[in-house]
């Protein structure tokens, strides 16, 4: 299979930090925190992060769990990180990303216990996302200008 390209486009609100994004079409907003200058009207970036990792675990799970002979009642993801804002506001030497994201996941089945375990096992070595937070170059594309 071909390689497949992705893409987000990000272009300022004109309101404090708030960014609009736009995906294939679909969009979507990032705010911060009052605390980081933000009005707190939708999710930071690091949580996007997050929730990209979350997400991307639900949908392996939802997308394998018939391959696996696994019959869903429910399922949930938790993720969190560590995070020192005083790295990217230059207010200490540490590093401006998370430090460790950790994640948890509960499945609801009444199928056997081995092929829950098999499935999960599968779409952790599976998941993009986590592959892609364990370390990719991330490079500007044509430089970076004013305009």
């Amino acid at each position: 299979m071909a390689k497949e390209l992705f893409y987000s486009d990000a272009k300022w609100s004109g309101e404090g930090v708030k960014i609009l994004l736009e995906s294939r079409g679909h969009r979507w907003v990032v705010d911060e925190p009052e605390s980081l200058g933000g009005k707190d009207e939708a999710a930071n970036p690091v949580e996007y992060v997050l929730g990209g990792l979350a997400s991307c675990l639900g949908v392996l799970i939802s997308a394998f769990s018939p391959a696996f002979q696994v019959e869903l009642k429910d399922f949930r993801v938790h993720v969190e990180g560590d995070l020192d804002p005083d790295g990217f506001l230059g207010k200490a030497p540490v590093r401006t990303g998370f430090q460790e994201i950790r994640y948890s996941i509960e499945v609801e089945s009444d199928s056997p216990r081995e092929n829950q375990d098999r499935l999960l096992e599968h779409i952790q070595k599976i998941c993009p996302v986590k592959d892609t937070l364990q370390g990719v170059s991330v490079l500007p594309l044509e430089g970076v200008s004013a305009l």
